[in-house]
């Protein structure tokens, strides 16, 4: 959907009735509400089958990344004790 705006120096004109009746429209706006009313009232995360494989998938990376940067700090430690005379 497009807006077109129309700027003037004089500014903001004013709307007739007639004007204002015809962008009146109830059936859109009770759309637009109870659309916006689902949209606050989604699924959490852990009941959606979807997003809940993909917050598992980021945990379950994260505790490799963490594991594989633990690992790497320990075996860093102990080269550097066995080079050192």
């Amino acid at each position: 959907m497009k807006h077109r705006y129309q700027i003037s120096k004089e500014g903001r004109k004013e709307l007739t009735d007639a004007e204002i009746t015809k962008y009146r429209d109830p059936k859109k706006l009770l759309y637009n509400y109870q659309r916006a009313k689902l949209l606050l009232h989604k699924k959490p995360l852990y009941k959606d089958p979807k997003s809940f494989l993909v917050l598992i998938l980021i945990v379950a990376l994260a505790i490799f990344i963490a594991e594989v940067v633990e690992k790497d700090r320990s075996t860093g430690i102990e080269d550097r004790e066995q080079q050192v005379p």
